[in-house]
């Protein structure tokens, strides 16, 4: 028990926010921040005390309908200004709240309100980062369905046309036979090439069966076109994640596979799905050359990949991990809180 109180204590002094605790309108105990506050500012605690009495005999008068839900608040809460006059003054939320009403035991505590503006706008960046990358994923469909239905069509149309030029009764010309093959043949490359883009930007079987095909899909495209070998090995199915969180998993596998291939020189590349007990986790390892994790957290060409990675995971609340040492390959993790019981918990 004695323990408990210890920690309790700890956490008490260590609590960002100045807390105040009164018996009978005299002071009981204050935290560090708090002491800390008074000292650098100059506070009067009483003066404090006044203006949280104020706020709380105000909250308790207001009893219209509109007010129902204030009215269920066991605290009040006023917004406060220090050193007003100065460049730099200092801005709270004064947070008044009744403990014991027999004992008569107030709480008081002052909530820094640019930190509540910074987590605020963080927040805000956080919600923009998903609108952003959800556009991206909606764009790329759009611009995946009119490259396979719309363009990849035409091409085709073309190339059947001119294989029938070419296969006409009367056209005996050696030259017109040799310009049509040449056409055809460069007709059916644009048309793979086509294809390969629309599978790139948005592959089709992420939408109709899911992550894992399209990882799949992935690994043996690239396997096919590099030589690399790819394993994808994956224990859980990702059903019953999120759209989005699907989104999320096969870009930075394509981004990791993408920048291995070009920065690493790897002769194998393995990427691991696994479902724990209340998160989800992706693993891309490859074993080529790696780089020093140190110079690449700075701000530099490579590095602006990694930040876009880091920027899509921390949009649903996910954890990026990248790991690499020269010589010792580079693994890339992502970790998504996760509850197989209720897919709602990613989102």
């Amino acid at each position: 028990m004695l323990e408990t109180a210890n920690w309790v204590q700890t956490y008490f002094n260590q609590s960002p926010d100045a807390i105040f605790l009164f018996k009978n309108d005299d002071l009981l105990v204050s935290n560090q921040p708090a002491q800390q506050l008074i000292a650098s500012l100059k506070l009067n605690v009483d003066y404090l005390l006044r203006m949280g009495k104020n706020a709380w005999s105000q909250h308790e008068k207001d009893n219209c309908a509109s007010c129902l839900i204030k009215g269920r608040l066991n605290r009040a809460t006023i917004p406060v200004v220090f050193n007003q006059d100065s460049p730099h003054p200092f801005h709270f939320s004064l947070i008044y709240q009744p403990l014991s009403a027999s004992q008569n035991i107030i709480a008081l505590t002052l909530e820094n309100r640019e930190q509540q503006q910074r987590i605020s706008q963080v927040e805000q960046q956080r919600i923009l980062n998903q609108y952003i990358s959800e556009a991206h994923e909606k764009e790329r469909q759009k611009i995946s369905q009119d490259l396979h239905d719309s363009i990849a069509q035409e091409v085709y149309s073309a190339i059947i046309g001119v294989h029938r030029l070419a296969t006409q009764p009367n056209c005996d010309s050696q030259r017109v036979q040799k310009i049509s093959t040449a056409v055809e043949k460069q007709l059916r490359a644009t048309l793979m090439e086509i294809k390969n883009m629309a599978l790139n930007i948005r592959p089709s079987v992420l939408d109709n069966f899911g992550l894992i095909p399209a990882i799949k899909g992935l690994a043996k495209r690239v396997q096919a076109s590099t030589g690399i070998r790819i394993n994808v090995v994956a224990l859980t199915s990702a059903d019953n994640l999120s759209a989005n969180v699907q989104n999320v998993l096969y870009r930075i596998s394509q981004e990791a596979i993408n920048n291995a291939v070009k920065h690493a020189n790897p002769t194998e590349i393995n990427i691991i799905m696994t479902n724990h007990h209340n998160y989800i986790k992706l693993e891309v390892l490859d074993n080529g050359t790696g780089f020093d994790s140190n110079y690449q957290a700075g701000f530099n060409g490579h590095s602006l990949g990694l930040m876009n990675m880091n920027e899509r995971v921390k949009a649903y609340n996910g954890a990026f991990i990248i790991t690499s040492k020269i010589n010792k390959g580079t693994t890339v993790k992502v970790e998504f809180p996760y509850n197989n019981l209720n897919k709602d918990q990613v989102k």
